[in-house]
């Protein structure tokens, strides 16, 4: 009788840095016989392609697309693809540097770095993104990315307004007042109460003239004329009287009635300018109305005879 088994015999290889064809025998004997196999191996590299990073700046202007206001902050966002069998640990580290390029932040295995409003000056800025593979058996110094991204952060601009309407019927002989503190504030700080640095003025001008480059200062408040400007005959002007004020108040009398004047407020701090505008016209007073009034006073004489 014939008694027949079979027996399998595995046997792995590792990698050993020879790339191309080699033979595999296996050979097989008892003491009455042997047997050998043969078999052709095609060792090929495993595929490995460095990481494929791609970047792009969220900012609130999409039209400027690498500037930000530092009222808004920014985020960078990262897309990896990664196309590496030899690969065993992929990593993304994220770095934020000024412009001397001192690392400001560093962030790890992340897909994207967010820099919130109001955490960085004015300046040029530099996110460097560091895409890196490694492997215990292969060298994969050279599949190391690097992409840089440069951001511009700008100084948030001022904000100026004058509470109420922009154009402000007024009837002649009364007082316009006109107040601006809670609409004016500088947006590159949080908090919209801090005036400090803030150089406020005030101009006038009929709304038919035009601002001219340079401008007079009106150090008093006259009567109005009638050879143009605002409060007298001098000309579109700054209102010296009202340099620092954040309310401006000043009677309609001063104005000719049935012209349109322009009342402009500007702040300015730094090297930043905002202003705000309001119309003004005054209505033609009433003429005034007499009433004349008969009194007839009747007198009694009386004769007194003694």
């Amino acid at each position: 009788m014939q008694v027949t088994s079979t027996t399998v015999i595995t046997r792995q290889y590792t990698y050993s840095g020879n790339y191309g064809m080699h033979v595999v025998s296996v050979r097989g004997f008892n003491l009455a016989n042997n047997h050998t196999l043969t078999a052709n191996v095609d060792v090929i590299e495993w595929p490995c392609e460095e990481p494929n990073v791609t970047v792009n700046v969220a900012v609130i202007d999409d039209s400027i697309p690498t500037t930000a206001q530092n009222k808004d902050g920014f985020a960078v966002n990262g897309q990896f693809i990664v196309d590496c069998m030899k690969n065993e640990r992929f990593t993304a580290e994220w770095d934020l540097l000024d412009s001397t390029q001192t690392v400001l932040r560093t962030l790890s295995n992340a897909t994207q770095l967010i820099s919130e409003p109001y955490a960085l000056d004015a300046g040029t800025y530099t996110v460097r993104v560091t895409a890196s593979l490694w492997s215990s058996l292969f060298d994969l110094n050279d599949k190391t990315v690097v992409v840089n991204v440069c951001i511009n952060v700008t100084t948030s601009p001022l904000m100026a307004g004058i509470d109420g309407s922009a154009f402000i019927n007024a009837t002649f002989n009364d007082t316009v007042e006109l107040a601006t503190r809670h609409l004016t504030y500088d947006q590159s700080i949080p908090s919209t109460t801090d005036k400090s640095g803030m150089v406020l003025e005030w101009r006038c001008k009929r709304s038919s003239e035009s601002w001219p480059a340079s401008l007079p200062t009106e150090s008093y408040l006259p009567y109005n004329g009638t050879g143009g400007g605002c409060f007298g005959n001098a000309g579109p002007s700054v209102l010296g009287f009202a340099a620092g004020l954040w309310d401006l108040a000043f009677d309609t009398s001063y104005l000719e009635p049935l012209i349109d004047y322009d009342i402009e407020f500007v702040v300015r701090k730094d090297s930043r300018t905002a202003s705000a505008q309001v119309t003004v016209f005054v209505q033609e007073p009433f003429a005034p109305v007499l009433h004349i009034k008969f009194v007839t006073h009747c007198f009694n004489m009386y004769l007194w005879q003694q």
